[in-house]
């Protein structure tokens, strides 16, 4: 951001060779435009006419878009006030005019690799975040971060009274999968068995594999008939359309059996309602698979 076009150039000059330049002359412009464009490091000067540098760099430190956005700033050599209320507001680092070509580019250089430092560690924090709460096959969360979050969901609906079911699916057979065709296939299966499963299922309910085969819905806000009523469609969605998966036809044909519980009373645990959804999901299997069962109290 510079509306001197001697200096303008020059700092072009200086950078086109190791970067994608884009200068802005119109401080209007800057406030609109930065926020929409895909840049690692802005250049501000201090000495624009008719309008504060600082402003627009406090402006852009206060939306989410550009709050990480790297900041450099060039200040005339008299300038200590200026300078001092931008790093105040966040700048990242400045520069003295007269402008030194070879200092430019080592401050420039820095900057970005720090910017790219700071995006790689942060990707690596969520990554490794992400790997600790979801199961890496199916992207659903896994039993620990289940486990860790139902007793606070239990817990919240007796103390206001709520509702809050859990539903237990299996896929049937599926052991004959992983020996017929072969565990890849069983992945692939799981993968399809999960996107359908989230396919019929609001924002608030917690999709989890269990383990295995075996996936659990915690259902807040729910009881027992629509918890019921949900099962049935995850049945049905099961059921009704084939899995195209690497197999010489091309498709499976499988079920699920599904059992289902809900909080019933003040002294009743995750562990409680599991165990009825667990043997409601017996029920189901031993009548014949394919099919859901609810077990109360």
């Amino acid at each position: 951001m510079e509306d001197q076009q001697s200096s303008a150039e020059r700092i072009v000059e200086t950078l086109k060779e190791f970067h994608t330049i884009d200068v802005i002359s119109d401080p209007q412009d800057a406030v609109i435009k930065i926020p929409e464009m895909d840049c690692e490091l802005l250049i501000v000067s201090l000495s624009l006419d008719n309008f504060d540098g600082l402003r627009l760099c406090s402006h852009l430190r206060s939306i989410e878009r550009t709050r990480d956005l790297s900041i450099l700033v060039l200040v005339e050599a008299d300038d200590n006030t200026r300078l001092l209320r931008g790093l105040d507001i966040g700048v990242n680092d400045y520069l003295m005019r007269p402008l030194d070509r070879n200092e430019l580019l080592v401050r420039v250089r820095s900057q970005l690799k720090r910017r790219r430092y700071t995006e790689q560690l942060r990707d690596s924090v969520e990554q490794s975040m992400e790997l600790a709460i979801t199961d890496s096959l199916t992207g659903l969360y896994n039993r620990r971060y289940m486990e860790g979050h139902i007793a606070p969901l239990v817990e919240k609906a007796a103390n206001r009274g709520k509702e809050i079911s859990l539903i237990i699916l299996d896929i049937d057979h599926f052991k004959a999968v992983n020996d017929t065709y072969g565990h890849d296939v069983g992945d692939e299966v799981l993968k399809e068995f999960s996107k359908r499963i989230l396919q019929n299922i609001r924002g608030i309910d917690l999709a989890c594999r269990f383990g295995g085969e075996e996936f659990v819905l915690v259902m807040p806000d729910t009881d027992l008939s629509f918890a019921f009523m949900i099962g049935e469609r995850i049945r049905q969605c099961i059921a009704s359309s084939v899995f195209n998966v690497s197999v010489d036809n091309g498709s499976l044909e499988l079920t699920c059996s599904v059992g289902v519980a809900c909080l019933e009373q003040l002294d009743d645990t995750p562990g409680s309602i599991l165990k009825r959804a667990d043997q409601a999901l017996y029920r189901a299997k031993n009548d014949g698979r394919n099919r859901v069962v609810a077990e109360a109290a």
